[in-house]
C-alpha cells in the first residue's frame, strides 16, 4: 500500500543527498582522515534521522511556526556554518599543502561525528526541506509504525550516499588527485559555507528590517 511513497521519498531524497551542500563540503574537508570523514558521514546520517523524526512528529513544525526560536536556530547554524567556512578558508590561505597540522592531530572518528550532527542538524536550510518534503507527502492517514520506517530508510540512505563518499574520496588514489588541489578544495568548501551563512542570516535579517 505504501510502496510508492517508500519509491517516491527514497528518489527525492536521493536527489537531495546528490546536490552540493554543506554535508558534501564536510566529506570533502574531511576526507585526508578515513575515520573522521567516516564519521562525518555517520553523524550527518544521524542529523537526517532527527530531522526526518522530528519532522513526522510535528516538532520540526512547531519549531518553524515559534518565530523566535526559529530565528535563533538560523543564527546559531548560519554562524557554525561560517565558522566552518573560516577555516576551510584560512587553509586555503596557509603555505602548508594538504590539511594543516591541527586537522591531522584531529583525524577522529568522533570528531567528524560531532560535526557531521552539527553541521546538517544546525541547518535550518536542512530543517525547512524535511517539513516541506515530509509534510506534503506523507498524510496524517499514514501510521507511527510506516513514519518511523521511512525515517529509517532517509537515515539508510543518507548512511550509504555518505558513508560511500566518505570512503572514495579516502582512499589512496583519489588523496593523489585530491592533493594535487588542495588549495582550491579548501577555498571552494570554504566559499560554500560561507554562501550558505551569508544567505541564511540575510533571509532572517530582512524580515526584521522590514
Amino acid at each position: 500500500m505504501y510502496i510508492s511513497l517508500f519509491l517516491t521519498l527514497g528518489a527525492m531524497h536521493l536527489v537531495a543527498l546528490a546536490s552540493p551542500g554543506p554535508d558534501f563540503a564536510l566529506i570533502l574537508r574531511s576526507c585526508h582522515h578515513r575515520a573522521r570523514a567516516l564519521g562525518a558521514a555517520i553523524g550527518i546520517s544521524l542529523a537526517i534521522l532527527l530531522h526526518a523524526t522530528f519532522s513526522l512528529t510535528g516538532i520540526s513544525l512547531l519549531i518553524a511556526g515559534a518565530p523566535l526560536l526559529f530565528t535563533l536556530v538560523r543564527v546559531v547554524g548560519a554562524l557554525y556554518l561560517g565558522w566552518l567556512g573560516y577555516g576551510a578558508l584560512r587553509a586555503a590561505r596557509s603555505r602548508q599543502s594538504g590539511f594543516s597540522a591541527q586537522e591531522g592531530a584531529q583525524g577522529s572518528l568522533l570528531l567528524g561525528l560531532r560535526q557531521g550532527v552539527a553541521t546538517n542538524l544546525l541547518n535550518p536550510k536542512a530543517l525547512l526541506f524535511f517539513v516541506g518534503l515530509l509534510a506534503a507527502m506523507v498524510t496524517p492517514e499514514v501510521g507511527t509504525g510506516v513514519r518511523l520506517l521511512l525515517a529509517l530508510e532517509l537515515f539508510a540512505l543518507s548512511l550509504v550516499w555518505f558513508g560511500l563518499l566518505a570512503w572514495s574520496l579516502s582512499t589512496a588514489r583519489a588523496q593523489r588527485l585530491l592533493a594535487r588541489a588542495q588549495r582550491p578544495l579548501n577555498l571552494v568548501t570554504g566559499l560554500l559555507f560561507m554562501v550558505v551563512s551569508g544567505s541564511i542570516l540575510l533571509e532572517t535579517a530582512l524580515p526584521l528590517a522590514a
